[in-house]
């Protein structure tokens, strides 16, 4: 029986499947079916932009399944076509399914996908290449739903335009995520989210000068489901630890090795790693949940989606020993700034999202780790202005900036 759940939990399809089957299961336990259905159809017709909490606006059962089926047609395409296993896999759908949390549903990131799909065909390629661009490019989602939402143009032109922009938006996302890595060297993990939040200024730009249009600041946070959320995360967390440990090998030694690394991306733990890479999610699962508890946080849409994009990037670069200096400068930052506070919502993702940068203490020590988080809730909090709410990876753009400082001058003094 043991042999037999190792042999079937070691394709990471098939954990995969499970987890998103389990938000299914857990949405139903805590919702009435028809409360989750007009939930998804409240999530589907909401603006999206920064910040939207799902659960806020459809509740915690419709939130869940919108997560999961968003995640399981994308996986199940995958799937079928037998695109191999990757961290970088694995991270894209947590994040997928995290940010289904507060920005992406059902209809937003499809038109995003075909762009991606289109841009493949135009380079006569396959687009399993840039499958994972495609699905981390769905960060721009909410600008999609904004044009698609627009008053004062009659639905069906303003339902074409829509999709045309999120077209473009996935065509043009996979070069430009290509040359920003250029740009920061690895030390910024949210790759994506630095190229999303380019794109989203020029967008936000567009929309406000030459549309007339004004983005009107959204803030949507729901402060009631602090227990069940955290109930349904430690299940999940406690889960991708039991799969690490029945399926790994070496479990000690590995993960001693997996703690060594930098994190500079490329960093493929599961690669390197395989199964031992679930116990470093888990880990960073429940240290996480653990911050936002102790520092008295709202648990909701926004924090759940971060904290999934923290577990996530435990395949892909992140782990507890380079992440916590950087949310110690970040949390020092917040009480410099006297904004810190459990509940403000701003400086809570801050914390958890910071993590992009923890190839900065894995490479350079942990005092230049607090010091970019430190750094780092400054220019997060402000540079939202800029992208008008359009790019959920708001805190990947903030990264770029401080890392395209940062890293230029400890390269001059350490690697020269």
């Amino acid at each position: 029986m043991k042999s037999q759940l190792k042999q079937w939990l070691s394709d990471p399809y098939i954990v995969l499947y499970v987890v998103f089957s389990y938000f299914i299961v857990f949405a139903f336990i805590v919702d009435s079916p028809y409360d989750i259905f007009w939930g998804v159809v409240r999530i589907t017709l909401s603006y999206d932009i920064l910040i939207t909490d799902y659960v806020e606006v459809g509740g915690v059962g419709a939130t869940l399944v919108n997560a999961a089926v968003l995640s399981l047609i994308f996986l199940t395409y995958m799937y079928k076509v037998h695109h191999k296993p990757s961290g970088a896999l694995i991270m894209a759908f947590w994040l997928l399914s995290g940010f289904a949390f507060f920005g992406k549903n059902l209809i937003n990131i499809w038109p995003i996908i075909f762009g991606g799909y289109l841009y493949a065909r135009f380079r006569k390629e396959s687009f399993d290449k840039y499958a994972v661009v495609s699905m981390l490019s769905t960060a721009l989602g909410p600008a999609v739903t904004q044009v698609a939402l627009l008053e004062y143009i009659p639905i069906v032109p303003r339902l074409i335009f829509s999709g045309v922009l999120g077209i473009f938006i996935g065509f043009i996302m996979p070069p430009i995520a290509q040359n920003v890595m250029n740009l920061h060297s690895g030390f910024n993990l949210y790759n994506v989210g630095f190229a999303a939040g380019l794109v989203s200024i020029l967008l936000h730009i567009l929309v406000t000068n030459i549309g007339g249009n004004d983005i009107v600041p959204v803030f949507i946070w729901n402060t009631d489901n602090k227990l069940v959320l955290t109930v349904f995360m430690l299940i999940l967390f406690a889960f991708m630890i039991f799969v690490g440990w029945l399926c790994g090998e070496d479990h000690k030694q590995n993960l001693k090795r997996l703690l060594k690394r930098t994190g500079q991306a490329p960093s493929d733990y599961y690669a390197d790693y395989g199964t031992i890479a679930y116990i470093n999610m888990g880990i960073l699962g429940l240290f996480t949940t653990a911050l936002m508890l102790a520092i008295n946080s709202d648990i909701n849409g926004p924090i759940v989606g971060s904290i999934f994009t923290v577990v996530g990037f435990g395949t892909f670069g992140k782990h507890i020993r380079n992440v916590w200096p950087v949310m110690l400068g970040c949390l020092l930052a917040g009480g410099f700034w006297h904004v810190f506070d459990g509940t403000n919502p701003s400086s809570a993702i801050a914390i958890l999202l910071v993590s992009c940068l923890a190839p900065v203490a894995g490479r350079y020590g942990f005092v230049w780790g607090i010091i970019a988080g430190f750094v780092h809730l400054f220019v997060a909090i402000n540079v939202v202005a800029f992208s008008g709410g359009f790019n959920l990876y708001n805190n990947g753009l903030a990264a770029g900036f401080v890392v395209l400082f940062m890293v230029p001058l400890l390269r001059t003094v350490y690697d020269s």
